[in-house]
């Protein structure tokens, strides 16, 4: 009896320093990594639905308590009861994620690009800038875009330190899913926040429309 007590103890010890010894693994793998440890397709996100249809750029606040949880890269947006064989998805999509560099930091940040499709012809983007501290990710801030031509999200991307967002431009519609311009803002992380740079620019668009679209504003990847 005595000796079964006693090998018990030495298991449990034995489990136990093997379970410190993964988490500390785990924890060093995942500050060797960084950001890029993090599974941004089952991941968190403080989201909140617009009052009306978006038509702008909106830097949201960070105190924001409402959440979404993204499965494989989705969050349905829908009732159980109001899903269906040949529903149309309506709800947030992982479209990308870019590994970039804006703060003074040697840490790399995360830009998360998640699009809401309305379950119609309308969609919008919401940007997500992450930086990486004490072993988890840190919100340090995110934005939404409008809606197609209607300053909808045409690139996000890091230069120089700097935050760059081109979305396109409203005066150069070509239809509501299109236009032939864009309107670029660039942004500066001041710490506790990101801060405009000079002045929005206009110029002409790469591409009209973020997504392939049929002429009637329908995607046709389906997705």
């Amino acid at each position: 009896m005595l000796y079964t007590v006693r090998l018990w103890r030495f298991s449990s010890v034995i489990l136990f320093l093997l379970t410190i010894s993964a988490a500390v693994l785990l924890h060093s793998q995942a500050r060797t990594l960084g950001i890029r440890s993090v599974d941004f397709k089952d991941f968190s996100y403080p989201w909140e639905a617009p009052n009306q249809s978006p038509d702008h750029l909106q830097w949201m606040s960070l105190g924001l308590k409402n959440h979404v949880q993204l499965a494989n890269g989705k969050w349905e947006d829908r009732e159980e009861q109001d899903l269906g064989a040949n529903g149309t998805f309506t709800g947030l999509t992982l479209e990308g994620v870019k590994y970039v560099r804006l703060s003074s930091q040697n840490e790399e940040e995360a830009l998360v690009v998640l699009r809401y499709d309305t379950g119609g012809t309308q969609y919008h983007y919401w940007v997500y800038v992450f930086g990486f501290s004490d072993g988890a990710p840190k919100l340090m801030g995110f934005f939404h875009a409008g809606d197609r031509a209607a300053h909808g999200l045409s690139t996000v991307i890091a230069d120089k330190g700097k935050l760059v967002v081109d979305l396109y431009d409203p005066d150069k519609q070509e239809g509501d899913c299109c236009s032939s311009g864009v309107v670029r803002y660039v942004f500066r992380w001041r710490g506790k926040g990101f801060e405009a740079v000079g002045h929005p620019t206009k110029r002409g668009a790469e591409d009209s429309s973020r997504r392939p679209v049929t002429i009637f504003g329908l995607p046709i990847d389906g997705k």
